[in-house]
């Protein structure tokens, strides 16, 4: 099996060597490391952080390790890296490769361990927002193109995802190489279909193979993911990204990115960083075209919508100029001056009506169950005043606030939900169920309490 990873990422040096010798060598290598703790474990991989045992019991690390099972083809991109970072190669966005030996006919490679949070955790506790990928974006597209233009023939990761990039103080860096591969011409198809499939391009599923406009693919659904922390689908792409939740000035960039036939895409990931550059207002270089302020409402505390500003034309993927954006205008009908941090209708009058119904509703229930404990229900009806007050006057506001919170929309209260720090839909619904389930808890104690005080409830 590895003859044809070696044919494929060419000879690694260990296995240059006398193959009993490799072996022991390999051996005695593996028992140098201490297991810390399993990262990820799969029938195909095991990921551990392991540190490195001296003789004198002392430790070096931690490092990562990753144990790659020799009945499948994967993880030959390592070798890959590890002879060009032994030639002298420095990569900025990919971590150090130490080790790469084969154990028990199993790939063993051991590398850098980079601290930090990933790409979905930063964009969980920040919230998407143009901001957030006019801070991300560039960097992840030089990574990328670190792989693409650091070899021979480009290095083409094919596993892009928000899980699989770690961002630190000291950068962003890519991780976990197993499905990589290098280009091969001629080659109609991959040799394997792996991949996310919210972030592979459809060649990576049996339609062509694989090359550099895939993983502009994939930072193209990254990018939509960056401005509205909603993992993608191919509907979403081939609908043209066409959603509120996606800024008018980027939808261009997202569209020729991720379009269905790789020639329709940028010829490279340099280029799609210039047209994201250029479409957020930061310049796309030398020769780029004048740059187009990005509406965003980015200014606002995590906001993560587009700023409905007037925004002047951008050009489509054809080189066609769009139609400029509609000026907001405030609820009172007045424009809204342009750069001023705004909340939008979300996604239009249907998540206006409901977020509306919804706050209505929850002012109707707040006042009945503030008159409740005056005009009871028969069960609760011979408690005393203050259980009767206890029982209604938590559950009602805490059920009810929940409940509001897990039906509004994104659009008419997104400023109102940032001020709580409740601008992620996540973080929305999880303060929607931690209320319901509050309120759920409240009854059964002030019932418990009512029953040990001998006040059952009675049936009606």
């Amino acid at each position: 099996m590895w003859a044809q990873v070696e044919r494929s990422f060419g000879t690694m040096a260990p296995m240059e060597n006398d193959p009993l010798a490799t072996y022991l060598d390999a051996l005695a290598r593996d028992d140098c490391y201490r297991v810390e703790r399993v990262l990820k474990a799969s029938a195909h991989e095991t990921t551990e952080v392991v540190y490195f045992v001296g003789a004198n019991e002392a430790e070096l690390g931690p490092f990562v390790r990753k144990r790659i099972s020799g009945q499948v083809p994967l993880g030959g991109a390592y070798a890959m890296l590890w002879e060009a970072q032994r030639a002298g190669r420095r990569f900025r966005h990919v971590p150090r490769i130490y080790d790469v030996h084969e154990r028990d006919d199993d790939l063993v490679v051991v590398m850098e361990y980079v601290a930090g949070r990933t790409l979905r955790e930063v964009v969980y506790e920040r919230d998407a927002s143009v901001d957030l990928a006019r801070a991300l974006f560039p960097a992840l597209c030089d990574g990328v193109s670190e792989l693409h233009e650091g070899f021979a023939v480009p290095l083409i990761h094919r596993d892009l995802k928000p899980s699989n990039i770690v961002v630190n103080d000291g950068g962003l860096t890519i991780i976990d190489f197993g499905i990589a591969r290098p280009f091969r011409a001629g080659a109609e198809t991959d040799t394997a279909h792996f991949g996310t499939r919210s972030y592979a391009p459809p060649e990576q599923f049996g339609y062509g193979q694989t090359d550099e406009r895939s993983d502009g693919y994939a930072l193209g659904m990254l990018l939509y993911y960056l401005v509205t922390e909603r993992d993608p689908s191919p509907a979403v792409a081939t609908g043209g990204f066409a959603g509120p939740e996606v800024p008018a000035c980027l939808r261009p960039v997202l569209q020729r990115a991720c379009a269905f036939d790789p020639a329709d895409r940028f010829p490279s990931v340099r280029a799609l960083k210039a047209a994201f550059l250029q479409a957020v207002g930061a310049g796309g270089g030398e020769g780029a075209p004048p740059a187009t302020p990005c509406a965003t409402a980015a200014t606002m505390a995590g906001g993560v919508s587009p700023m409905t500003g007037a925004v002047p034309p951008t050009a489509t993927a054809s080189g066609v100029p769009a139609a400029p954006v509609v000026p907001a205008v405030s609820a009172g009908g007045s424009p809204v001056p342009a750069g001023a941090p705004v909340a939008p209708f979300g996604s239009g009058k249907l998540w206006a009506a409901r977020s509306i119904t919804a706050v209505a509703l929850w002012m109707l229930f707040l006042a009945a169950g503030a008159t409740l404990p005056f005009d009871p229900g028969e069960a609760v009806a011979h408690w005393p005043l203050f259980l009767r007050m206890a029982y209604y006057w938590t559950f009602t506001p805490m059920f009810t606030t929940g409940l509001a919170g897990l039906v509004m929309g994104d659009g008419l209260f997104a400023r109102l939900f940032a001020r709580f720090g409740l601008n992620s839909k996540k973080r929305q619904r999880l303060f929607g169920w931690v209320l319901i389930g509050a309120s759920v808890l409240m009854v059964w104690l002030v019932t418990s309490v009512a029953g040990a005080l001998g006040f059952e409830a009675r049936s009606a």
